[in-house]
């Protein structure tokens, strides 16, 4: 048996609220997928950045309050209680997040797992220098009985245990004084992008070595800039197959960041009405520098 996806959600243009935005997701989630939301065993946080730099309680939980899931737990049936966490790993936090709900669902611990996505500045209002579009993204994860569908392998990279990050975000206590609920702070490499798919794409190369060199036929992944997974396309072994891309910077105008793996998977739904029988490789890039993939079978 395999994680499949079972629905997904995208939230654009609803303002600059990171958690107003993934609940947002969360719900239209569940309706589409006609699940009421304490039918959710599992509840998954992967945005990085939230309202007001919030860091306790976790995120999640403030978006399983919202979304009135699973909020009392029973002794006589645990199982109707929503278990929920934050998991942050910059843009490669939802595969994590996937592998994780994964091993929740082949234990029978969760029948459903919900997945949510999104960043947005802590200050809650538009700011042309944060580096992420703000959109919500919501994922509903269920168990296949055919173990031949839905999420087969992953893998990770990340570089050197000395090495820093090509990018970052920090707050400054001194700096912002009493208003560092709202503020944050960025800084990129210059060479930050060419390091990014330097990294990217040796571990393409591994994983599909790894995997004996599986058909592609399409990669959805992280899109730093307009371009990006084309030139992964063009720079990895995908090079050799006739693999295609979801562009995400140049439809959401931005990189979606935490966002992107689910956006892109709604994406592929609505551009191949029929998607069954392909293989996509979800991959990954971002901060740490940290790198991962996963295969995914339709």
């Amino acid at each position: 048996m395999g994680s499949i996806i079972k629905s997904t959600s995208i939230v654009t243009g609803n303002g600059f609220s990171a958690i107003t935005n993934a609940t947002q997701a969360g719900r239209d989630c569940l309706e589409q997928a006609g699940l009421d939301a304490n039918d959710i065993g599992l509840l998954i946080n992967a945005g990085v950045y939230r309202d007001n730099n919030i860091m306790e309680p976790s995120i999640a939980s403030l978006i399983q309050k919202e979304l009135n899931m699973g909020l009392d737990f029973r002794a006589d049936a645990p199982h109707q209680a929503t278990f929920s966490f934050d998991v942050v790993n910059g843009a490669c936090g939802f595969l994590n997040a996937v592998a994780i709900a994964d091993s929740f669902l082949r234990n029978a611990t969760a029948r459903y797992a919900l997945i949510v996505c999104g960043d947005a500045h802590p200050s809650q209002t538009d700011h042309p220098e944060f580096p992420y579009v703000a959109v919500g993204a919501a994922a509903l994860l269920s168990l296949s009985e055919d173990s031949s569908k839905g999420f087969q392998r992953f893998s990770y990279l990340s570089n050197d245990y000395d090495q820093l990050s090509h990018i970052g975000a920090y707050g400054d206590l001194e700096q912002f004084g009493d208003q560092g609920r709202g503020r944050g702070q960025f800084y990129f490499n210059n060479q930050y992008i060419e390091a990014f798919r330097h990294l990217n794409v040796e571990l393409i190369n591994r994983s599909l070595a790894e995997w004996d060199q599986p058909t592609i036929d399409f990669l959805l992944g992280s899109d730093l800039e307009t371009g990006y997974c084309h030139s992964i396309c063009d720079t990895s072994n995908l090079r050799r197959q006739t693999t295609r891309v979801m562009e995400l910077h140049s439809h959401f105008n931005g990189d979606p960041h935490t966002a992107a793996h689910i956006a892109a998977f709604h994406q592929l739904q609505q551009e191949v009405p029929n998607p069954a029988g392909l293989s996509l490789l979800f991959s990954a890039v971002g901060s740490g520098d940290a790198s991962a993939c996963a295969l995914y079978r339709t």
